[in-house]
């Protein structure tokens, strides 16, 4: 398997080729075991971190381009124009963590969402999970991953300027045993145009300009998120191992 570093490189090679969103379905595709299966997140010498889901974001700044509103990092978001993040950025926000792999050079943000994941601890060898009501990663004897990646902000946090040593990617595979499952991304909402910018398609929009929407092929899912339904993207840029990451002396 290649090494994520290599994989993510090749990417924008393959990205330029891509005309349309079933190609781009197809190297994400590719993409996905690298990420579940080709290593881990190593924070300084204290913990592992391994994917368990990965949700690949991409948004083309040209006007013809494969357009993914959702993105958090893209010109005319927060930013007028944002500037692009370093290869292989890690990208904190509202939702969690990102790894990022952006190209300036082909105008498009790219980056990979830590959904869910196991946290180890490098040190006693041990599973954590994380204590809601302290608010903190406690061990446990049992297998367990984690699916809400804004807990990470206790590992992925810190760190001194000018420091490149705290957190790395080292490759270790896993043999894959499993298929990945492939679906849509959690609550991301389909949007459509509206001026300069974008908004979410609810269900009340959505049924009635159901001709807007004739160009896309898909069963119309919702999700609901603060008393508001939102018709759901049905790119399934998800993906997920079902495989547990085993310790020594350790079971499911």
């Amino acid at each position: 398997m290649e090494n994520l570093t290599k994989a993510l490189t090749q990417f924008e090679t393959k990205a330029k080729a891509v005309s349309n969103e079933t190609e781009l379905q197809s190297i994400f595709k590719e993409l996905a075991p690298v990420f579940l299966y080709g290593g881990y997140i190593q924070v300084r010498n204290d913990y592992k971190v391994y994917i368990r889901t990965v949700e690949f974001y991409f948004h083309s700044e040209k006007a013809e381009g494969i357009h993914d509103p959702i993105v958090y990092h893209r010109n005319g978001r927060d930013l007028k124009t944002a500037p692009y993040f370093p290869f292989m950025s890690l990208h904190a926000h509202s939702s969690g963590f990102d790894i990022t792999f952006e190209s300036k050079t082909s105008d498009y943000r790219a980056s990979a969402l830590i959904r869910s994941y196991e946290v180890i601890d490098a040190n006693d060898n041990q599973y954590l999970k994380w204590d809601t009501e302290r608010c903190m990663f406690v061990t446990t004897d049992n297998y367990c991953f984690n699916d809400q990646s804004t807990y990470l902000k206790a590992i992925l946090n810190g760190f001194a300027f000018g420091n490149d040593n705290d957190i790395t990617w080292k490759p270790s595979l896993t043999e894959i045993t499993k298929t990945i499952t492939e679906k849509p991304r959690k609550n991301v909402a389909l949007y459509r145009k509206k001026g300069d910018d974008y908004e979410k398609v609810t269900k009340a929009y959505y049924e009635i300009h159901k001709e807007e929407f004739n160009k896309l092929v898909f069963e119309p899912h919702y999700f609901r998120i603060s008393g508001i339904e939102y018709l759901q993207d049905p790119r399934p840029w998800q993906f997920q191992r079902e495989d547990a990451i085993l310790l020594n002396n350790k079971s499911k």
